[in-house]
């Protein structure tokens, strides 16, 4: 017994000696796989490869792809026998010329920003209006407008998609939910993989009033849009000394 206590002793002795335990060996760990980068469609925000996943997600990833960014905006609408027209060029977030029209109502807006001076002409019915004051920049006052748009009218859910010279082409034959009383719904969008929806177009019937209508909006000369001074601004103020001041006249017949 003594010799075998002994030989275990030394048995544990030698053991420890070793630096090693059966406890104390390295244990051999699998790295988790690592899970792949998406691809195609499903690499843009808000969308998968044969769905939108979220027409939020996507609004906001184009509202950041036109972040101080010049471009181009031609949108326009058309509801029953009403229709408008807006166009926004954009060279930075202090020089853009913004023109609206709204046909049939005699109604139309211009703005020019330069700077820090913002010069904005309305025509009503009853004539013109001119108003001299503190700019905002672009994507303050314009940012969120399409994007809004993407929001109301682009329903979650399958979608076809197709790859585009742009970028990927989706569309989709049904309605957001909520919308009540429309048939023939179908959403058309061009969207790059940054997520600026570079085209949109929206087009339903409202089956109550049996009108239909149409929304649509489209960039252009992103990157290389430049802004001129607009006649009206340099008719109306030939004079800057004035610069940085608010004025504001009344209407002018005419």
């Amino acid at each position: 017994m003594r010799w075998r206590a002994v030989a275990v002793a030394a048995a544990f002795v030698v053991a420890g000696c070793s630096g090693f335990t059966a406890a104390d060996r390295p244990e051999t760990v699998t790295p988790a796989p690592v899970p792949a980068e998406p691809t195609g469609p499903a690499a843009v925000p808000g969308l998968t490869n044969d769905s939108v996943a979220s027409a939020d997600t996507l609004a906001r990833a184009h509202r950041r792809a036109l972040y101080q960014r010049s471009y181009t905006l031609t949108l326009q609408w058309t509801v029953g026998a009403r229709d408008g027209r807006t166009r926004l060029a954009v060279e930075s977030e202090r020089r853009y010329h913004y023109r609206s029209e709204q046909r049939g109502g005699g109604y139309s807006d211009r703005t020019f920003v330069d700077g820090a001076v913002r010069y904005d002409r309305y025509r009503r019915p009853l004539g013109m209006k001119f108003v001299r004051g503190q700019s905002v920049p672009a994507h303050d006052r314009f940012g969120h407008v399409t994007g809004r748009l993407v929001r109301s009218f682009l329903p979650a859910g399958p979608a076809a998609v197709e790859s585009h010279p742009d970028g990927y082409e989706l569309v989709v034959r049904r309605a957001p939910d909520g919308f009540e009383r429309v048939d023939r719904y179908v959403v058309r969008a061009v969207v790059a993989p940054s997520g600026l929806v570079r085209s949109f177009v929206v087009s339903y019937r409202n089956t109550e009033r049996n009108a239909t209508a149409d929304h649509r909006f489209r960039y252009t000369d992103l990157g290389t849009t430049t802004v001129e001074r607009p006649a009206w601004v340099r008719e109306r103020w030939p004079d800057e000394t004035r610069r940085g001041t608010a004025t504001t006249t009344p209407y002018d017949s005419g």
